[in-house]
């Protein structure tokens, strides 16, 4: 069979069959360096950076719910494929201002942050300042060591010391919850207020 193959097929081409079938063989082999599964660990390295960022979110109906200003972020993506639930960005000195038709805008600012859930939550550490300026009631700022804030909700909380102070008076207290866009407030245990009137 082979010498009646050879009879029909000119001698050149058979050198370029046995080529190709050999380019070909070794082509489609699988190869230990491409066909290795990606499972480096990424979590160490930003999927990106970005600095000087200022976002904004808004309603249904257009209106402006809430700001977002760092000088700089840095998303990490935990597997290098795809994206995940428990990826996370690290905001350095988050600025939050949460807007409201009816009343002055809160601002919640601190040394870092870290967003989570898609920026659903976002954990503030380090000097977390929570301050609004009105017209009715003057400045009214919250301290605090670490909030966790729920921005498209305006509703944030801690379990940490709180040290509220406005006008004529000081109220501290161990943990809080805030809904911010209807400015109702809950402290939890050992508050203590000091109120100092007028002279």
């Amino acid at each position: 069979m082979l010498k009646k193959f050879i009879h029909y097929v000119p001698l050149p081409w058979i050198f370029v069959i046995l080529l190709a079938s050999f380019f070909f063989g070794f082509s489609l082999s699988p190869n230990p360096e491409t066909t290795k599964e990606i499972n480096e660990d990424t979590s160490g390295f930003p999927q990106f950076y970005m600095k000087n960022v200022t976002t904004s979110e808004f309603d249904v109906n257009g209106k402006l719910r809430y700001q977002l200003a760092t000088p700089s972020i840095s998303h990490y993506q935990l597997h290098l494929n795809a994206p995940g639930e428990n990826d996370y960005t690290l905001i350095e000195q988050p600025s939050l201002i949460f807007h409201h038709e009816d009343q002055a805008p809160w601002i919640i600012k601190a040394t870092e942050g870290r967003s989570e859930k898609n920026g659903a939550l976002i954990h503030l550490l380090q000097d977390v300042v929570i301050s609004q300026h009105s017209t009715q009631q003057g400045l009214v700022q919250i301290t605090t060591e670490s909030l966790l804030a729920k921005p498209l909700e305006q509703f944030v909380e801690t379990d940490k010391a709180v040290k509220i102070t406005a006008e004529q008076t000081q109220i501290d207290a161990i943990g809080m919850s805030a809904d911010l866009a209807a400015s109702r407030l809950q402290l939890n245990s050992q508050v203590d207020a000091v109120y100092e009137p007028r002279r």
